[in-house]
């Protein structure tokens, strides 16, 4: 089980491989303002009707919403949620937005993010290669930090050559 922040869900159900990402994680869980994101708000978004059907996924709602008070202001509802319910369940939380996984990294929350699923998916031979989906991925407009997240990950993934060691001359 993992709780899910609804970015990933959006934007694998947008590149149309929300399958891939529920094959990876399993059953994943998500609090009841991402599942308000996600279906109600979201309604026409791409995998608003697979998280409506439940295919993979379950909605859970907070037993502690007192502790939302002590996340930071500037966290949507539905990270803040999603948060706190990984906490709850001591389970992982996958999110990709930077201040969402540092406060939740804060709290002692194992964080994991889209890059993590395509490395799963690559090493258990779901698919042949990354690139290609991160290439989706930034089509639509999600976005990682070129330098810091997409170059470390496909150098590691075999596919991006490492750099060359600068010449001690």
């Amino acid at each position: 089980m993992i709780i899910a922040d609804a970015g990933s869900i959006i934007a694998f159900a947008r590149i149309g491989r929300l399958a891939l990402l529920q094959q990876v994680v399993g059953e994943f869980v998500v609090p009841d303002a991402v599942y308000e994101e996600l279906v109600v708000k979201g309604g026409d978004r791409a995998g608003a009707e697979a998280v409506r059907r439940g295919e993979g996924m379950r909605r859970q709602t907070l037993r502690h919403r007192q502790a939302l008070t002590q996340l930071p202001r500037s966290l949507a509802q539905g990270e803040c949620e999603a948060i706190l319910l990984a906490e709850e369940e001591s389970a992982p939380l996958l999110v990709d937005e930077r201040k969402a996984r540092e406060a939740a990294e804060q709290r002692g929350v194992e964080v994991v993010g889209s890059m993590w699923v395509l490395k799963e998916a690559k090493q258990r031979g779901m698919i042949l290669a990354v690139c290609p989906i991160i290439e989706e991925l930034l089509a639509i407009g999600y976005w990682f930090h070129p330098e810091r997240v997409i170059r470390p990950f496909l150098e590691e993934m075999g596919e991006l050559p490492s750099r060359p060691e600068p010449s001690q001359e």
